[in-house]
């Protein structure tokens, strides 16, 4: 499942800023999808890539923080591949930092997205065996030559 979807982005970036940030040619008038499916991608891997092991992926139904978790970096991603080499909008910036510190807050168990936790691992150092009784003592052993 999509975390989010390009109607999304279009909530988040003006419609004429997505044509010029989706095209490499300046007289494109309409959005180019596979550059921003290419965004939207990315940004799923890099969820998914800190979620990993603490929640079962996909995340079934998508909690709304990570769609605007994901919003936020396909965003930065778009404005980021302009070759202009431009500033970045300092909204863009302080939004995919943001977004990139609530990611390691959930990996890292401080902030939970509301849906249940993957199975625990295991601490490391303890191991627990289990075995039956024996059926023949050591004396037992000893005398059979």
């Amino acid at each position: 499942m999509r975390y989010c979807v390009l109607a999304d982005l279009q909530l988040a970036i003006p419609p004429q800023t997505l044509i010029w940030l989706s095209n490499d040619d300046e007289s494109a008038t309409v959005i180019h999808t596979a550059v921003v499916e290419e965004a939207v991608r990315q940004a799923e891997e890099l969820v998914d890539a800190y979620l990993r092991g603490r929640y079962n992926l996909p995340l079934v139904p998508v909690p709304s923080v990570i769609k605007d978790i994901t919003v936020h970096l396909a965003r930065h991603w778009l404005y980021a591949r302009r070759p202009e080499g431009n500033e970045l909008p300092d909204a863009v910036i302080r939004t995919w930092k943001s977004g990139m510190q609530m990611l390691e807050a959930m990996r890292d168990g401080k902030l939970t997205i509301g849906v249940p936790s993957g199975e625990a691992a295991p601490e490391s150092g303890e191991m627990k065996v289990r075995s039956r009784p024996r059926r023949f003592d050591i004396n037992l052993l000893d005398r059979y030559r």
